[in-house]
């Protein structure tokens, strides 16, 4: 009886042996799930330490947890982009350049942020060229496109490309101020946070092709938006900005116009004092000639 039960418990050991063997080579997609969610959470658990050094600046050790996240799961988004900003933050640009431009490839959910930090590298590197190429293709997959419109039209401005950085600086105005555009770019970023697949995604597309959002927009949310665009401070540079450039293509009246709104948003901003100093004289000057 003993041996038998001997043979019976051996034959069972060899026999499970066999079975996991067979799911082995077979590979069942319940066990492949099974497999991809235990790596998945694991490289997640990684990642997220690393993201703690990146906070605190140590990107050495945050650069080497997000490898070997990334040695269990390849294709973490999450933390290819934080890799890419570590090796950003430490100014090797060349390996940052490459980790973002390697994530492009993934189309990742927000690719205007890569495009700003990848136009942020170039213009911290002196290639204006591919910094402005970056910032407009951020602001062409942005659902708020006005920074990257802003920074666009800096770079033209210093490049002394006066027509090309007001065509910018006013795209960056009307993105901002429009309500209609900024309810729409709401929604497509909460869009974004949702699955494809899902119902609320389906509803959102729904919204934004008939825009049936716009009776929404009331005159209460007209004030409100304002009275926080009266306290915007890149909204006041902006405007300065658009002063200063008509003004070097002599279209004075319009630059004091914009002058004039930067200061009565911030009375003490010294730049567009002087500036209207400036373009005050200069309209003087053409009126006597």
């Amino acid at each position: 009886m003993i041996n038998k039960a001997i043979s019976i418990s051996i034959l069972s050991i060899w026999g499970l042996l066999i079975i996991m063997g067979l799911f082995t080579i077979i590979q069942p997609q319940w066990l492949k799930d099974l497999s991809t969610s235990g790596k998945t959470t694991e490289a997640t658990s990684i990642k997220n330490a690393a993201d703690n050094y990146l906070k605190n600046k140590k990107y050495d050790k945050a650069i080497s947890l997000y490898k070997k996240a990334l040695k269990i799961t390849p294709d973490l988004k999450g933390a290819i982009a934080n890799m890419a900003v570590a090796y950003q933050k430490k100014s090797d640009f060349s390996r940052s350049l490459t980790v973002f431009n390697y994530l492009l490839k993934m189309e990742p959910e927000y690719p205007e942020v890569i495009y700003y930090n990848i136009a942020e590298i170039y213009e911290k590197t002196n290639d204006t060229d591919k910094a402005l190429k970056s910032y407009l293709l951020s602001a062409k997959n942005s659902a708020f496109p006005e920074e990257s419109y802003q920074k666009a039209g800096h770079i033209l401005m210093n490049k002394q490309e006066w027509e090309n950085a007001l065509t910018k600086f006013y795209l960056a105005i009307e993105h901002k101020k429009d309500l209609k555009k900024l309810y729409k770019g709401m929604l497509i970023n909460y869009q974004k946070s949702v699955s494809d697949t899902s119902l609320i995604y389906s509803e959102i597309n729904m919204i934004l092709k008939s825009e049936s959002y716009i009776p929404f927009l009331n005159i209460y949310d007209e004030k409100s938006v304002n009275y926080q665009l009266s306290k915007d401070v890149k909204l006041i540079k902006t405007y300065n900005n658009i002063g200063f450039c008509l003004a070097k293509i002599k279209r004075y009246e319009e630059s004091l116009v914009y002058l004039k709104k930067a200061l009565e948003m911030d009375p003490g901003f010294v730049k567009a004092k002087n500036n209207l100093m400036v373009v005050e004289g200069l309209k003087g000057e053409e009126a006597v000639k």
